[in-house]
């Protein structure tokens, strides 16, 4: 296969959520689950707050509708996964579950704004789809150890790198088994493709106490990303690397066994989206923001395509979104 630049944009839509409903009237609005009640992965007392004993028996949790909050699954008492809370009501919604603490792990960092008019605290730790590193797994135990709860994380769509940090976290603290981790990631969807993050679940550590009290790791509101034109090179290298897929019908060649397409395509949404409120973005102007936005959808599309393998939909993609950038180049670069 080979790049074609008559091939035309899909508007087959990028995201699609389904959400149960619950036919029973509750007056409590809790969420569903069907998940293994989760315990304590360490041998030893922990200072960790509502730790659970190791052999806890397995229990259910109830399923109810939500309007703004998508794939929505609760870990334990405390600690819930889903996509990212989009407005006033999104944020409502976490409140009437008791949310104290609000974690995103996307390139976006949480509405701080919103969160506070609940008294909900947010922390950005953002991470990729290729994995996480040492340094952010310290982080995530960190913060699950410490931050007050019940604790939301969440990415974009909720469904891979949310549930693997919350399961990389509760490992880290002693709140969860590495097998309660993969229960809890194939009832989450994440997808087995992205093998960085099975990986780091896989390989997750419990923390000792001194890493998980130390009051020198410090948890921000707004994680840098990097600047606007580091984030294009790296988007550029990635677009390359796709595209060496692309021309094997999107699975990595002999030559290259290391590449990921579905963890390349994600990469690529997840760095256009922490580009949407960049300084240079706003002061190039609406025509460049609406680029940027066409790339954001494409990317996402792609990434859904790959999952599903539909590999002649998600050609016509990346070959739209390859067209995008050249006119966003040619405008504002070249």
């Amino acid at each position: 296969m080979t790049k074609n630049d008559n091939m035309l944009q899909p508007a087959a839509c990028f995201f699609i959520c389904s959400v149960m409903r619950d036919l029973c009237s509750l007056p409590v609005l809790t969420i569903t689950l069907g998940l293994i009640a989760l315990g304590c992965g360490s041998s030893h007392p922990r200072k960790t707050p509502h730790t659970q004993p190791h052999n806890s028996p397995p229990s259910t949790t109830k399923l109810s509708e939500f309007r703004s909050l998508h794939n929505l699954h609760q870990l334990a008492d405390d600690f819930y996964s889903g996509a990212e809370p989009i407005g006033k009501d999104a944020y409502k919604e976490l409140a009437s579950i008791g949310i104290k603490t609000v974690i995103s792990v996307d390139g976006v960092a949480p509405n701080k704004a919103l969160a506070e008019t609940h008294g909900i605290r947010v922390v950005h730790l953002p991470i990729g789809y290729d994995g996480i590193d040492d340094s952010r797994s310290i982080e995530l135990a960190h913060a699950i150890a410490t931050l007050p709860k019940p604790i939301f994380v969440n990415c974009h769509h909720g469904k891979h790198r949310g549930p693997a940090a919350l399961c990389v976290g509760a490992i880290g603290a002693g709140n969860i088994t590495h097998e309660q981790a993969v229960a809890y990631m194939r009832l989450a969807q994440t997808s087995t493709k992205y093998h960085g993050l099975w990986d780091a679940a896989k390989n997750a550590q419990v923390q000792s106490d001194d890493v998980l009290f130390d009051d020198s790791i410090t948890l921000v509101e707004h994680a840098p990303i990097g600047d606007f034109v580091d984030a294009m090179s790296e988007i550029d290298r990635l677009n390359e690397s796709l595209w060496i897929c692309a021309d094997n019908n999107f699975k990595a060649p002999e030559n290259h066994p290391d590449l990921a397409p579905i963890s390349l395509a994600g990469q690529i949404h997840n760095l256009l989206r922490s580009l949407e409120n960049d300084p240079h973005v706003v002061k190039e102007g609406e025509v460049f923001r609406v680029l940027l936005h066409d790339s954001i959808t494409l990317a996402s599309q792609i990434e859904t395509q790959i999952g599903s393998e539909d590999f002649e939909s998600a050609l016509i993609s990346l070959n739209a979104m390859t067209d995008s950038c050249v006119e966003c180049h040619e405008r504002y670069r070249d």
